[in-house]
């Protein structure tokens, strides 16, 4: 097997958050008087996610509401004890096997501290060579900014995800992908985006690599 380059998406791979934050997001949509249904919530991802809330609300004066109480509450979702993210059955086994053979990063719009702090918990976060959070920067940017830290070619470079948007950008960036049917989308939506691959749990992720 040859050592590679895995970037990983963050919510919806390697941790359970939908619920936490479509609870999070409605909230904050019924701030500004919008109802928001979970199925609405999916379809954003399906392109950019900060493009598609700001299209959604078309309204400039609501968004900033929106996004300042989303910006004052999100942690509070985030350590909420009854829906809590935390990592999905069999993730932390998985990454110990992978970091053995590859050098593994991730990309996320989510808050760096946060998934610091997730992973960090449950002892695995010094398996990571390098972890871009943010909910402001494209994913895009933080993908070009991986390969280059690592002087890795996109062509041998995975990156594993569970949207539509993250695999369509990936694709742009010339990575191998791989969608996984435990997020966000489901495998129907996924195979829209025509990954190179696709799996069902983390030992498939493991077979596609072994290849």
């Amino acid at each position: 097997m040859k050592r590679c380059l895995i970037i990983f998406d963050f919510d919806g791979v390697l941790a359970d958050s939908f619920k936490t934050f479509y609870l999070l997001i409605r909230a904050c949509m019924r701030q500004i008087g919008l109802s928001f249904t979970s199925a609405q919530y999916r379809d954003l991802f399906i392109g950019n996610v900060h493009q598609g809330f700001k299209d959604f609300i078309n309204n400039e004066e609501k968004y900033l509401i929106f996004s300042e109480f989303r910006k004052a509450n999100y942690d509070k979702y985030y350590y909420n004890k009854n829906n809590r993210v935390k990592l999905f059955p069999g993730v932390l086994e998985f990454l110990k096997k992978l970091d053995k053979k590859h050098i593994l990063a991730i990309a996320s719009s989510g808050k760096e501290d946060n998934i610091k702090n997730l992973l960090k918990k449950n002892r695995v976060e010094k398996l990571f060579s390098l972890i871009l959070a943010d909910t402001a920067n494209s994913k895009e940017s933080m993908i070009k900014e991986i390969l280059n830290k690592f002087h890795a070619k996109p062509e041998e470079t995975f990156f594993i995800a569970d949207t539509v948007g993250d695999i369509i950008t990936a694709k742009k960036c010339g990575l191998k992908t791989i969608a996984v049917t435990w997020g966000f989308h489901s495998a129907k939506v996924l195979k829209s985006a025509n990954p190179d691959c696709m799996a069902k749990n983390p030992k498939e992720i493991q077979k596609i690599l072994n290849q």
